[in-house]
């Protein structure tokens, strides 16, 4: 049994990874060529992790892909984590902080504690923020590099002898059949799984991506000289900033932005993003920086209208299927998401083809 898996970026390459470490006999193709021509989101990803999300779901495979990282020492390695400490700033009343703080505890035991922001034990990272904002405080957040996790799950890979290839898939028709590369990898795979991020919906041909749920959305950073001394990682939703520290002693920023349906091939910095950017780094984090002081620099991701890297069917009684739609987020969750999206995978192949290998049997 053989699967394609179209895509170069940390959702193609976990996901092969699983794949391989669910069933060694399975025969695994990984095309990377889009991310070994384009920019990716992969690249430029901020890479910032914790268990806390704002609904149950997101939390809950959020907070077992940081318990897998805290417990494994390779992938930590892998992945250059740094545990500096994660601030998630939400607006009182706006969701269920019981319930999910009690799914982050039984996974990350004693990381998590919350409270209004008045109510911190120490001093608060980020300035200016309305009365009776809640505070998450994660111990074991932090970020870390999905461009090296991508590099070393595609390095072990190669190791196991999964095919990796450079050719550039330019499209996927609904049957499974490959555009754009060799005759002999065109068809004939019993799956095929499209992970190229932005990509995803350019490469489904004969497929309305807007009537399958996908969107692409532009995907906006700075580079600061500096960080504020004791700076974590955090999130502010009451004004959308976002950030961590680099290793450099410089910080990484961000601000959600409303460019939606971009071309992943031409996606440009917007100036203005960097101003409002900058105005609300001044007011929360106290910096008073020009734009000339920065480096700004943008990608772009695949959003779907149900939020989160999910295994998806493209249409009924097709091979293909996508793993994509972590709506810029992936690396908070592609650790739980791609095993689950394996084994779903797997079971469904097994189902389908009883004659499969003996490790699915």
């Amino acid at each position: 049994m053989s699967i394609a898996v179209i895509g170069g970026g940390i959702a193609g390459a976990a996901l092969a990874w699983r794949l391989r470490r669910l069933d060694p006999d399975v025969e695994i193709t990984l095309f990377v060529g889009h991310h070994s021509v384009r920019g990716d989101a992969t690249g430029a990803s901020g890479g910032m992790v914790r268990g806390f999300e704002t609904d149950a779901e997101s939390c809950l495979v959020a907070s077992e892909s940081m318990a897998e990282l805290a417990a494994d020492p390779a992938l930590r390695d892998w992945a250059d984590y740094r545990e500096v400490g994660s601030h998630y700033f939400l607006e009182p009343g706006s969701a269920d902080m019981e319930a999910l703080a009690s799914i982050v505890e039984a996974r990350l035991p004693g990381s998590l504690t919350w409270s209004a922001v008045e109510d911190l034990p120490g001093p608060c990272p980020v300035r200016g923020l309305p009365e009776g904002t809640v505070a998450v405080v994660e111990r074991q957040g932090g970020y870390f590099s999905p461009h090296r996790l991508r590099t070393s799950m595609t390095g072990e890979l190669l190791r196991s002898r999964v095919e990796v290839s450079q050719e550039l898939v330019t499209g996927v028709l609904p049957d499974g059949t490959l555009q754009g590369v060799d005759p002999a990898h065109a068809k004939g795979f019993r799956a095929v799984v499209v992970a190229a991020g932005a990509w995803t919906p350019h490469l489904l041909l004969d497929h309305d991506p807007v009537a399958g749920g996908f969107r692409t959305k532009a995907i906006q950073y700075v580079r600061c000289p500096v960080a504020p001394p004791g700076l974590g990682a955090f999130t502010d939703e009451t004004s959308g900033l976002y950030g961590r520290p680099l290793a450099d002693g410089g910080l990484l920023l961000g601000i959600p932005t409303d460019r939606w349906g971009v071309d992943p091939d031409g996606v440009g910095v917007d100036p203005s993003l960097i101003g409002t950017l900058l105005e609300v780094a001044s007011e929360r984090l106290h910096l008073d920086l020009e734009p000339s002081g920065v480096e700004g620099f943008s990608s772009s991701d695949c959003y779907h209208r149900e939020p989160g890297l999910a295994l998806r069917d493209l249409e009924q009684g097709s091979p293909v299927f996508t793993f994509t739609g972590g709506s810029g987020g992936a690396a908070k969750t592609v650790l739980a998401a791609s095993r689950t999206a394996a084994a779903g995978l797997l079971d469904r192949l097994a189902a389908a083809h009883p004659g499969g290998s003996q490790a699915q049997r």
